[in-house]
């Protein structure tokens, strides 16, 4: 079978959207196998059936408890999830995900959502929080170069909101000057600290953060490197001073705090460097992911430095493999068994209290994906609670959120890496803002710095309760000596190992979910025994805890470092006895 002409398939695609008004009313039960079965044959195919593809195709749910059903499935091409004309496609993304995640083996590589009249189209091994096209069923017939993957012959598709390609380009970009500016003898922690402060610079100008495209213009107007070091620098610390800058060239910059601006460090450029930097300012920065930071933390590293410190960057899709089974599906399935608005409000309040600790967090997407679901799920339970009121009044009132970047806690050997993480947890308040249509103000950015530190979270002290003081603390191996840590490890295994015997696994994990009924904290993580009610000082601010009554269950999930690969650990926390002040 051969690909229809390029005039014969926008014919049949303009027949099949007249066919498809004046004949279904989009009902998502009676009228998807049909609406299906016709597309593929405006496609070029005899129908679904003799194309290869699959009607209600089962997916095994989670831990095969029970089965799902996907309303087309195509492998290795496509997957189709059909809804009812009208419905607001982005809340069923999750289950597109998560379907897509299960239909192993040949796993299809595009996942379709459809309301029979937009297809948003989605590659999770490449863009996972947004679709890489959107396209209506009137612009199908000019748009089908975004559904090409779906001829008999299958062809590369086109797609209009491919992210993806715009962050490798400023990523590339923003590489390229601090490899420059660090090879002719600038120090590293310098160049990568211009290098963040310069991309949070231009995304917060294409969001909207910075007015007047005040760093883009400090470039434009600077005549050489020496007029750009002035430039810049006047504006970082304009952006680092508290309340709004009253005049002056930057009149109007708010307080941006977060932590990195407070050491200015413009940077003399090149005039090659210079021009690369007013390149990459052009960019629409409001359409770069937050895997820019990933790169730019990979980039920042030598081979020999990522080889020693098993630096590799993981994409968001594989860590979703692993968020949204042990944190999303738990706080799914309570939504869906609340009843009442008063079980959701609790909902509400849990996840004030609920955080996320990534002991190897490098850049912080790990991190990043789990607050954005977490923000999604809160969404999803304001929008409940406000469908359930009776009162238009009070149905209408705003909700500010409680999920917040502080409540995701991360520690990495790595001290750039710290600083990538930060960035990339400040900005995502800002996205998720954005994407919940919530119009917040995001400013001043929150300071990360006590949630997000380095160290080495397998032997840096993480409490000093009077049982266990202090851990082993071994600094990150040596790039031209890496057997000096292997020597130091097998004294330390078993140090840890025996105090783990004495003091056991409640008393090392607290239940990060648990929310405080007696108004203590406790050390993060510590020992229950001799460190609740105060405020450890060597570690990250401390999590609530409850004591223990009869049988209490609590999921404690954290990646462990385990060489060079990431392991999520999922443990359920039995019966245990009251904590000791």
């Amino acid at each position: 079978m051969t690909n229809p002409a390029p005039h014969d398939l926008r014919a049949a695609l303009t027949s099949f959207a007249e066919w498809r008004i004046q004949h279904l009313t989009g009902d998502e039960k009676g009228d998807a196998q049909v609406f299906c079965d016709r597309l593929f044959q405006a496609l070029g195919h005899d129908g679904v059936l003799e194309a290869g593809a699959v009607l209600e195709a089962r997916i095994k749910k989670e831990d095969n408890k029970g089965t799902a059903f996907a309303d087309l499935m195509w492998k290795p091409r496509v997957l189709i999830e059909m809804k009812k004309a009208g419905t607001d496609l982005s809340r069923h993304y999750r289950q597109a995900f998560q379907y897509w995640m299960r239909a192993v083996p040949d796993r299809p590589r595009y996942v379709i959502l459809c309301n029979f009249d937009e297809f948003w189209v989605y590659d999770f091994d490449n863009q996972l929080d947004v679709p890489v096209d959107v396209v209506s069923l009137n612009d199908l017939a000019a748009r089908s170069d975004a559904l090409s993957f779906m001829l008999p012959i299958e062809q590369p598709p086109v797609f209009g909101n491919d992210l993806v390609a715009v962050t490798r380009g400023a990523a590339a970009a923003v590489a390229s000057v601090f490899r420059s500016v660090h090879a002719r003898g600038i120090d590293r922690l310098t160049a990568q600290r211009f290098v963040l402060q310069s991309v949070v610079a231009m995304f917060s100008e294409d969001v909207g953060l910075l007015p007047g495209k005040f760093f883009t213009r400090a470039l434009e107007d600077a005549k050489n490197g020496t007029e750009a070091y002035d430039l810049l620098g006047a504006l970082f610390t304009a952006m680092d001073t508290p309340g709004v800058t009253p005049g002056g060239r930057y009149a109007g910059t708010p307080y941006f705090n977060g932590g990195l601006f407070a050491v200015v460090a413009p940077i003399e450029l090149t005039a090659e460097e210079h021009e690369k930097m007013r390149s990459a300012a052009v960019t629409d920065w409001s359409a770069v992911r937050p895997e820019i930071f990933g790169t730019l933390f990979e980039t920042s590293m030598d081979t020999g430095e990522r080889h020693a410190y098993g630096s590799h960057f993981t994409s968001q899709a594989d860590m979703a493999k692993i968020i949204l089974p042990t944190i999303v599906t738990p706080w799914q399935d309570r939504i869906q068994a609340a009843s009442t608005i008063g079980e959701l409000e609790q909902i509400l309040l849990d996840m004030s209290t609920y955080r996320v600790f990534d002991p190897a967090c490098g850049s912080g997407n790990f991190l990043y994906v789990a607050y954005r679901e977490m923000r999604r799920l809160e969404a999803e339970v304001i929008l409940l609670i406000r469908d359930r009121r009776r009162s238009t009044d009070l149905a209408a009132q705003g909700a500010l959120s409680l999920v917040t970047p502080d409540h995701f806690l991360g520690m990495d050997i790595n001290p750039f890496a710290v600083e990538v993480a930060k960035v990339t947890m400040m900005l995502a308040k800002k996205l998720a803002a954005d994407e919940l249509d919530e119009g917040q103000s995001v400013l001043p950015l929150d300071n990360l710095d006590r949630t997000i530190r380095a160290g080495d979270a397998l032997f840096d002290p993480l409490a000093g309760s009077s049982r266990h003081r202090r851990e082993p603390s071994i600094p990150g191996p040596p790039e031209d000596d890496r057997r000096a840590r292997r020597r130091l490890l097998p004294s330390t295994r078993g140090e840890v190992s025996e105090r783990r015997r004495s003091v056991g696994l409640r008393d090392l994990l607290v239940p990060a979910d648990a929310p405080s009924t007696t108004g203590r904290r406790t050390g993060w993580p510590g020992s229950h025994s001799g460190c609740a009610g105060r405020q450890l000082p060597q570690g990250l601010p401390g999590l609530h805890h409850r004591p223990r009554r009869g049988h209490l269950r609590r999921r404690v999930i954290a990646a462990v470092v385990r060489g060079r690969r990431r392991v999520c650990l999922n443990r359920e926390l039995g019966q245990g006895s009251q904590p000791r002040a």
